[in-house]
């Protein structure tokens, strides 16, 4: 399964500013100068947007390869022919052809393995002065393909020269008026950019960029404050945190956690064909002795009523009367699991 990171955004400046993600280029990239930053992702964010805005980045890398009659260079606009999603140690083969007549590139992946940690692009021996003589461009291209579009980079492909690339999962996070998939210069992007590292810049997947009313950049591991408490009271109103909430409030005599050593089912609440809606019923043993006054217990979060008296006892018998079908009621009350009884209502 791909991992994603999230990447929310926050604009604190008194008008509409456009956020763009572009990926750091890999090391044997970096400082090219023939290798241009290239990205599609790019969103609209008022000043102090109340809404939730963000890039879902995965970890899924991609390779392209494209012709067309637009020179790979500053200011133009790169659309690759065609892309292939690749993984690390694998070496894809970009086959150009010669021209006339016009026709775009293939990408093949190649039996042999990249060294670990690499992609590797081989380029065929191809006719690229001839081709460039009459307007037919070759473009080669590596990044991630988001749901947004691509991040990457792009450069102009040698004849017979292989790449072996290391990503990093480093990108920027920049304001500006660049065009979409129109090829930009690196020091441009990381000028006055937001930098974020996997997995430094990260907590849970997620990192918060905020672009400051001053003008500068912020970077917080983790969710926006505002969705991180919400995060919080959902917490705080779960069924478990309750639980965990009665165990701490033991001493007071009106709760007690216990661990069940036994349970026993009456033959009609163990049929699975009980209707969800039909009140179950059953017996379980805990290990020490109950006090007295206990009216109900729970379990996972789920409420069971308890019948009869508990004082002394370490088997008693309650009864349920819930959503949850029969086998989900018997896949929590299990030996093993605790127990914990409380003597007033909540």
């Amino acid at each position: 399964m791909t991992t994603n990171y999230t990447i929310y955004l926050v604009n604190q400046m008194n008008y509409q500013q456009n956020f763009w993600l572009f990926l750091t280029p890999p090391q044997e990239l970096a400082g090219d100068p023939t290798v241009d930053a290239n990205s599609s992702v790019s969103l609209a964010i008022d000043p102090n947007d109340p809404s939730t805005n963000s890039f879902t980045v995965p970890v899924q890398y991609v390779v392209a390869a494209g012709a067309s009659n637009n020179a790979v260079g500053l200011n133009v606009q790169i659309n690759s022919t065609i892309s292939q999603d690749s993984d690390l140690t694998q070496t894809w083969d970009a086959v150009y052809a010669n021209v006339p007549p016009n026709k775009g590139p293939k990408l093949t992946l190649d039996a042999a393995a990249a060294p670990a940690n690499t992609i590797k692009i081989s380029t065929n021996p191809f006719d690229q002065a001839s081709n460039e003589a009459l307007n037919w461009y070759a473009s080669q291209s590596f990044g991630i393909q988001t749901m947004a579009g691509f991040i990457g980079m792009t450069w102009s492909p040698t004849p017979n020269q292989s790449r072996t690339l290391t990503p990093q999962l480093k990108f920027y996070v920049s304001a500006g008026t660049y065009g979409e998939s129109t090829l930009a210069d690196w020091t441009q992007v990381s000028n006055d950019a937001a930098q974020l590292s996997v997995p430094s810049s990260f907590s849970n997947f997620a990192a918060t960029v905020t672009l400051l009313n001053n003008g500068t950049w912020s970077v917080t591991p983790g969710k926006p404050t505002s969705l991180a408490l919400l995060d919080d009271l959902s917490l705080l109103t779960s069924a478990r945190i309750r639980e965990l909430t009665a165990v701490a409030y033991l001493s007071d005599g009106t709760v007690q956690q216990d661990l069940v050593t036994a349970v026993t089912w009456p033959p009609m609440s163990a049929n699975p064909a009980v209707a969800e809606d039909a009140i179950l019923s059953g017996t379980i043993t805990v290990l020490t002795a109950l006090a007295a006054g206990f009216l109900y217990f729970t379990m996972s979060g789920v409420t069971f009523n308890v019948t009869g008296s508990t004082d002394g006892a370490t088997s008693v018998n309650f009864t349920y009367n819930g959503a949850l079908s029969a086998q989900a009621v018997k896949d929590i009350v299990v030996a093993g699991a605790n127990a914990i009884f409380h003597s007033q209502k909540p």
